[in-house]
C-alpha cells in the first residue's frame, strides 16, 4: 500500500471510530469532508490550483464530520486527526482557521482521554499542541458524549493506533 494511501486509510479509521462515539452518544452524524461528496474533483485539485484558488483551499480543507444536537438544535463541523505523539503537529492550522475557524478539532491520542477537542479559532499558531492545556476532554466539549463509549472507543483507538504504529515500524525494516 502506497504511503498515500495507509495515510487515507488511517485517517479514515479514525473519522469512522470518532462518528460512532458521535452516534453512540446521541448525536446525527453526516460525513462532510471533501473525501466524500467531492471525490473525483479533489483528484483534479493540484497544487498549484489549490495555491491560487480560494475556493479549492476552502473544498481541501473542508472538516470531515457535521454534528447535529436534535435537542439543542445546535450544529457543529468536525475535523478529526490522530497522532500517536503526546504533544501532536497539526499541520494545515493555518488553512483551517482561514475558512473553517469555528469548526471544532477532535484529536485522537493514545493517552489520558483519548479524545480531545477544541474550537480551531482557539488554537494558536504552532509547531507542537499540547491536549493537556490546547484542548478539553471531548465530553466537556460535547455534553452528551456518553462516558462508557468514551472508555469502550477510547480503548479500541489506543489499540489502533499502537497497531498502526507497529506496522509503520514493520514497512520502515523492509527492504525497497
Amino acid at each position: 500500500m502506497s504511503d498515500f494511501h495507509y495515510t487515507l486509510f488511517k485517517g479514515n479509521v479514525f473519522k469512522e471510530l470518532v462518528k460512532v462515539l458521535f452516534e453512540k452518544s446521541g448525536y446525527t452524524v453526516i460525513p462532510y469532508g471533501y473525501e466524500n461528496p467531492f471525490s473525483n474533483v479533489k483528484n483534479r485539485l493540484n497544487k498549484k490550483l489549490e495555491d491560487s484558488s480560494r475556493t479549492a483551499r476552502r473544498i481541501r480543507h473542508s472538516p470531515d464530520l457535521l454534528i447535529y444536537d436534535e435537542q439543542t438544535e445546535d450544529v457543529r463541523l468536525v475535523e478529526v486527526k490522530m497522532s500517536s505523539y503526546s504533544t501532536p503537529q497539526i499541520r494545515r492550522i493555518k488553512q483551517y482557521q482561514e475558512f473553517w475557524g469555528d469548526a471544532i478539532l477532535v484529536m485522537v491520542l493514545p493517552f489520558e482521554n483519548v479524545f480531545y477537542a477544541q474550537e480551531i479559532s482557539c488554537l494558536g499558531i504552532k509547531d507542537k499542541y499540547d491536549p493537556a492545556s490546547d484542548f478539553e476532554r471531548i465530553q466537556d466539549v460535547f455534553a452528551k458524549i456518553d462516558l462508557h463509549s468514551l472508555k469502550k472507543y477510547g480503548n479500541v483507538a489506543t489499540k489502533l493506533i499502537e497497531a498502526m504504529k507497529s506496522k509503520e515500524y514493520t514497512d520502515a525494516e523492509q527492504p525497497q
